[in-house]
């Protein structure tokens, strides 16, 4: 079942039907720990075709087959960005049907190397791709942070005063807020500023409000976690091509085909956790566990 800024969302008996609150939005069954899972870039091409000689439709299949075994009791699942490698229209197409069997909601949001007007014509909607989830206790604010003139992120054509309002609406909830780009310079060599257009505007917007626990965005297909103005985040490697940290050379990024990885966000109380997932079940077992 898929969820865009329209609402839209597919039919699926199997799927988790939530009521609806007074604001519109989905809202979760009640419970003292939410559970959400957090997978970026896939980087889709079209049926047939590989990127750098991996199969990037394979390998977000494996990551969903793992977490509907793993993670069945997961609220949703938010996917932040570059849907697609060159926003091919085959490519959303694939996105669409893998996504069809999957029981659990799916939120997604795009990147620097989507098309919104392809992402469109195959998901359906209009305008930019956001949301604002209710989880009962929490708010989840997924952000359309894709700038149509280049690579860097922005939150321009009414985009920063959208996130004010559902920021407004949570009503002293805690929140997390999930998008493509990373908001901040996170050091990573060959890298050096920020991937956002405005980020100090973003950022001040986050840090003024109280309720803001959290950001979760992908972008670098590196994983990183700390806090940026105070407000933790956590920036996920992706399921696609991953960044080697080349500490030494400083060159052009180097790409490597690692395990894909997805990370799972615990939100209790107002707390966040997040585990990461990456393909550690697949390594040798050096002791094995005593049996439950």
């Amino acid at each position: 079942m898929v969820t865009t800024t329209t609402a839209i969302k597919w039919p699926d008996a199997a799927a988790v039907s939530c009521p609806t609150s007074s604001q519109g939005r989905a809202q979760s069954e009640c419970g003292a720990m939410q559970k959400i899972i957090h997978i970026t870039d896939p980087h889709f091409v079209a049926p047939g075709k590989t990127l750098y000689g991996i199969d990037p439709a394979q390998r977000l299949r494996d990551t969903l087959d793992h977490v509907s075994r793993v993670h069945a009791d997961a609220k949703l699942i938010l996917i932040t960005g570059d849907l697609a490698d060159t926003g091919d229209p085959a490519a959303y197409a694939l996105l669409r049907e893998i996504l069809s069997e999957v029981r659990l909601p799916v939120h997604l949001t795009i990147g620097n190397h989507d098309d919104r007007g392809a992402f469109r014509g195959v998901f359906g909607g209009e305008g930019f791709v956001q949301a604002a989830v209710d989880l009962h206790d929490w708010l989840v604010v997924l952000l359309d942070t894709k700038d149509d003139i280049s690579h860097f992120g922005c939150l321009d054509g009414g985009r920063f005063e959208w996130l004010q309002d559902q920021l407004f609406r949570a009503a002293g909830r805690p929140v997390v807020v999930a998008m493509h780009h990373t908001p901040a310079d996170l050091h990573v060599p060959c890298f050096k500023t920020s991937d956002m257009k405005e980020s100090d505007r973003l950022l001040s917007i986050l840090r003024k409000n109280a309720s803001v626990r959290h950001m979760l965005f992908g972008h670098r297909h590196v994983g990183a976690a700390g806090s940026l103005s105070g407000i933790s985040f956590t920036a996920s490697r992706g399921t696609a091509q991953h960044i080697v940290l080349d500490w030494e050379q400083y060159g052009k990024p180097i790409f490597v085909a690692a395990a894909p990885s997805y990370d799972v966000v615990m939100l209790d109380g107002s707390d966040v956790v997040v585990h990461r997932h990456e393909g550690l079940d697949q390594l040798p077992v050096i002791r094995p566990g005593d049996p439950k």
